[in-house]
């Protein structure tokens, strides 16, 4: 009998866990996450930057405390499909290899920070606080939410400090208020010079076109050089490094998606989903003449109304059930709030973003011409590690400003 017992024992024992197997789902959730949220944050015609890192992890924190129909509204809304027991700790291991590795000392710097504020009566639960410490390795921090100005400050000086000064007023008076009870926060800060930096004597007035019939006059960034692009009849694709590389061995580019003409976002944009990872995959060496706009972007989201649109109904009314934060079935979600700053220039690039949930009481190329890539119409652009394919920002220009 021992053989069988032991056949038994060895098929129903639990597998192990893979980390670099969770790390390649937790990517996958939140770019798909990343290409569901885009639509809902662009109803007009302007430009827009964001990151699905930062919300995407400021969002698990409160889905860690969800139970029930909430649980299972904010699975689907943020495509969850990692094993829920794993979140936390996957999401610090991929926090992990993004930052820069120590072979070189010029590198880029990357900066990614939690934390919770909770209000000085309210209870957490052991679980529930272990995971934000110990796993999202997030700062919780007491505080009197019945002074919601002080409370307003101290939050703010928070995220101010985190992002190098580039975010300083993230939420407002309208954001919290005496019933506010937890307000989880999540801070990105990225600064990266080009591992080829563009020659400012080369930046020159261009004409850009918001649309076919439209025209106005931009500063051309110009540079040609072996970079990783792709191209087919709807769009190019470029990747532009950053000096340094990840301690996952990637290489943390900016990504610019240009497609054929301007009338072809649309149509580029609804293929992002089943096609990005493809593109990115794709990418091969190839000299370039690129010529590329400098620009700065500051966005800001009241991210409630397209979190609901994308299914996330119930955490935002009396119906919420966040009974796994405090053991009560009194929290809901009041409002997530999400701001980035982005700069481009011929150094390199700048970017900040935070977001913020507050939870209230119920109540050979050299022989061969180069191709030319010139962004002088709308485009798409991201920074991803391009082994991981993680994307920390995702943003689209109308118009450089």
């Amino acid at each position: 009998m021992y053989p069988i017992i032991v056949s038994l024992m060895a098929l129903t024992a639990p597998l192990a866990a893979d980390p670099a197997s969770d790390i390649q789902q937790l990517n996958k959730d939140h770019t798909q996450f990343a290409f569901s949220l885009y639509p809902a944050l662009t109803p007009g015609e302007e430009n827009l930057v964001f990151s699905p890192l930062s919300i995407a992890n400021c969002l698990s924190m409160v889905y860690l405390g969800a139970r029930g129909e909430t649980e299972a509204q904010m699975q689907k809304a943020l495509h969850l499909e990692i094993d829920r027991k794993n979140i936390a700790k996957t999401s610090c291991l991929l926090n992990q290899s993004l930052q820069p590795s120590n072979e070189t000392e010029k590198t880029y710097t990357l900066k990614t920070a939690n934390a919770v504020w909770v209000d000085q009566d309210t209870f957490l639960l052991t679980d529930f606080r272990y995971s934000l410490e110990k796993q999202f390795q997030a700062t919780l921090s007491k505080i009197n939410f019945s002074m919601p100005s002080n409370a307003l400050l101290e939050i703010n000086d928070w995220i101010s400090q985190q992002t190098q000064g580039k975010i300083t007023h993230l939420l407002t008076t309208d954001d919290i208020n005496e019933k506010t009870r937890l307000v989880l926060t999540n801070a990105v800060y990225f600064q990266g010079n080009w591992r080829y930096a563009f020659d400012p004597k080369l930046t020159q007035d261009w004409p850009f076109h918001p649309s076919s019939d439209s025209s106005i006059t931009v500063k051309m960034m110009h540079q040609t050089r072996s970079l990783p692009f792709f191209e087919n009849q709807l769009l190019q694709a470029v990747a532009i490094p950053f000096i340094g590389t990840s301690s996952g061995g990637g290489d943390l580019s900016f990504v610019l998606l240009l497609p054929k003409s301007a009338e072809n976002l649309t149509t580029m944009t609804s293929e992002l989903t089943s096609e990005f990872s493809h593109w990115l995959s794709a990418l091969s060496p190839q000299k370039v003449e690129l010529k590329l706009p400098k620009f700065t972007l500051n966005s800001r989201f009241d991210l409630g109304e397209p979190l609901q649109r994308l299914g996330m109904e119930d955490a935002f009314d009396s119906s919420a059930n966040f009974v796994g934060i405090d053991g009560m079935r009194d929290l809901l979600l009041n409002k997530v709030i999400h701001q980035t700053f982005f700069a481009l220039d011929e150094a390199g690039v700048t970017a900040a973003a935070a977001t913020a949930a507050s939870m209230n009481v119920t109540s050979s190329l050299e022989k061969t011409p180069p191709v030319q890539l010139i962004a002088d119409h709308p485009f798409l652009f991201f920074i991803v590690d391009l082994k991981s394919q993680e994307m920390l920002f995702m943003g689209k220009i109308l118009q450089p400003e």
